[in-house]
């Protein structure tokens, strides 16, 4: 039985502004997204970029605003910017109100983190975490709050998700935010999805649909490495419903998998009480 996390997850991933993967830093785990467009300058007014890096800054993954204190993000991407005693690196900042990774102008840091109790690394399962941030973020009118939709979605939500991973396989990562619609998919559709990307004898997590949302465009449209911890949201609404977490890097014709938001709202809400140095 053959299981490669770096195939599935749309982890972390460490890259210097070239372009080029820092190999002495974090494994490729993670996805970016495939088939996108340039995110037209302001379109996600609440995507936040998780950077890290003493001399040269480096890509790890995406995330959202939730709140002035909260960031939302996936609990692989805090795990793997954690150093040797559990905290959160001191190189790690967050960018936000820009479509552009590199930009220095608005940066923050984080004073802690939690991630949910029952996050499994083995199933990729409850995997969501919240950053605390340290401070208050520079006023603008280029970053937004996006509020957490708690209602079930079901399928054939029209949403989009924005992101920064690769814009293919082996590919560059992006410069610039990019942009991509898609729909939800049912839990049947997305498991036989997923099935069938799957090579004989691989094994791979059960696709539970109580807590993972899925998505699928087509073959040549989805998400790569580097798209972790963004938001996927409800163009019905403009609502956060989803955090990408997993899946077959990258747009290879199968299903795309979030963390289901509307599954966590006791732990969100309870972390959100809190607002630390903020």
């Amino acid at each position: 039985m053959v299981f490669l996390k770096c195939i599935i997850l749309f982890g972390l991933l460490g890259h210097i502004a070239n372009g080029s993967p820092l190999k002495s830093e974090i494994m490729d785990l993670n996805p970016h997204i495939v088939g996108g467009v340039d995110a037209p300058d302001g379109y996600a007014p609440h995507s936040m970029a998780l950077t890290s890096g003493y001399w040269v800054n480096s890509l790890m993954c995406g995330a959202s605003i939730i709140s002035e204190c909260h960031v939302l993000t996936a609990a692989h991407c805090i795990e793997a910017l954690l150093d040797i005693n559990g905290q959160l690196l001191s190189t790690l900042h967050g960018v936000y109100a820009t479509n552009e990774w590199q930009s220095t102008k608005h940066r923050t840091k984080f004073s802690g983190f939690i991630n949910h109790e029952k996050y499994d690394a083995f199933l990729y399962k409850y995997d969501i975490g919240v950053l605390f941030l340290d401070g208050k973020l520079t006023p603008s009118d280029k970053w937004a709050i996006i509020a957490l939709n708690f209602d079930w979605i079901d399928a054939g939500d029209k949403s989009s998700v924005t992101g920064y991973g690769r814009l293919w396989n082996w590919g560059p990562i992006a410069t610039r935010l990019q942009l991509l619609y898609l729909k939800t998919i049912g839990e049947k559709e997305c498991a036989d999805g997923v099935s069938a990307a799957m090579p004989p004898g691989w094994w791979i997590p059960p696709v539970d649909q109580r807590v993972e949302i899925c998505t699928f465009k087509g073959e040549g449209f989805g998400l790569c490495n580097g798209d972790s911890g963004s938001a996927l949201v409800s163009l019905k609404t403009n609502t956060q419903t989803g955090i990408v977490a997993w899946g077959f890097p990258c747009a290879r014709g199968a299903p795309d998998m979030f963390v289901r938001v509307s599954a966590f709202k006791d732990f969100l809400l309870n972390v959100m009480k809190t607002c630390d140095k903020c």
